[in-house]
Formats: C-alpha cells, sequence, structure tokens
C-alpha cells in the first residue's frame, strides 16, 4: 500500500485552492496554506479539498516528511522512514557549507553520498541526464540543488502558498535520489512530474 501511495505522490500533481499571498522567492515557507489543517491529519480523517496535498515535518527531504493527500473526501496520510531518516546530520565525507561543495568536480568513492545543507542538497551522482540511479560506469560528480530561477530556496514543502502560478521547479529530480519537482497549482506548491532523459 506504501508503494502505491509514494508512485501516486510523485506522478500526480494536485491542485489546492488559496487565496494567500505567495513566497516565489527567497526561503520557502514552512506554514500550510490555508486549505492544509495546521497539523497532519490522521490516516483517514475527512477532507473537502479535492486532491490537495500537504507536507508535515522538518526534514528537507520530503520522503522523510508526512505528506497527506485529500482523495475521495479522506485525508491519505503517509510517512516513508527508512535508514536514510532523517537526514541529518550529514557524514563527514560532506564538505562543511553549501558554498564549499566542488560542484562539477569528481567524487569518486563518495557516489551515492547525499548532503543536506539549509539551501538545499548536494550529492555525488554520475551522469545527471536520466533517472537516478544512474549508469553505475559515468563519471561520478558533486552536483547540488539548482532550480530554475525564480524559485524558493530550499524547496517548499508541498501545500504551503505560492503565486506564481503554473512556476514548476526541479530540485535534483533527475540526479540525486532526494530529489523533487514542484509546481505552483491553484496557489499551493504541488508534487509534479519532470522529465529525465533516458
Amino acid at each position: 500500500m506504501k508503494t502505491a501511495v509514494f508512485a501516486l505522490l510523485f506522478l500526480g500533481a494536485c491542485g489546492g485552492v488559496t487565496d494567500n499571498p505567495g513566497n516565489d522567492a527567497g526561503n520557502g515557507s514552512d506554514a500550510p496554506a490555508p486549505n492544509c489543517p495546521a497539523a497532519a491529519p490522521g490516516h483517514g480523517a475527512s477532507c473537502s479539498h479535492q486532491g490537495l496535498t500537504c507536507e508535515y515535518g522538518s526534514d528537507p527531504n520530503m520522503n522523510c516528511n508526512v505528506v497527506a493527500q485529500c482523495e475521495s473526501s479522506t485525508w491519505i496520510a503517509t510517512s516513508i522512514s527508512n535508514g536514510e531518516c532523517p537526514t541529518l546530520p550529514n557524514t563527514s565525507a560532506c564538505p562543511a557549507t553549501f558554498a564549499s561543495v566542488p560542484v562539477g568536480d569528481h567524487c569518486g568513492a563518495l557516489v551515492g553520498t547525499t548532503c543536506s545543507y539549509s539551501q538545499g542538497f548536494c550529492g555525488c551522482s554520475v551522469g545527471g541526464g536520466g533517472p537516478y540511479p544512474e549508469d553505475a560506469a559515468a563519471v561520478a560528480t558533486w552536483m547540488c540543488d539548482a532550480p530554475e530561477s525564480g524559485c524558493p530556496t530550499p524547496r517548499p514543502k508541498l501545500g504551503t502558498s505560492c503565486s506564481n502560478e503554473g512556476l514548476q521547479c526541479d530540485y535534483s529530480t533527475c540526479s540525486l535520489p532526494t530529489g523533487a519537482s514542484v509546481t505552483c497549482t491553484n496557489g499551493a506548491w504541488q508534487n509534479s512530474q519532470y522529465g529525465c532523459a533516458l
């Protein structure tokens, strides 16, 4: 069941309605949009905004937080905790700061390493043009979240307010296992599909 819900959350781009002013640049707001409950709803609780997805938790990795989606007037709440959660603290292999990550430099045996910073994620990955994990024969290099111009950093939580309708922001979807793609849909950040070159 969790696997099915996980796939739904990452493939669906669902909208919520909000009239709050957005936060499309700088840091993303951690406050839920008006139609998201202030606290994570219980699985199976009733809801009224079909398709709205809301995220709760302090981890920068979406997979380590509680994600609730309103489907058929019922909240489907999931938490996909695993050995990679919580994200912090970083391992000793991670550079001390986001700014000191040697983006583009080869990182050899560190492939698969991910590092969390207030600005976003960085990691040692191969390729970067296709879905993670990539071809192990490719050269591993350091890379960091580098969303499109106008996108907030770090990644905004699902369900938080936005005002730049239709803006899609990619946070290393195709290069890091922590990657995510979100779109401003009906005034709230929601999961979205992002095409990766194969």
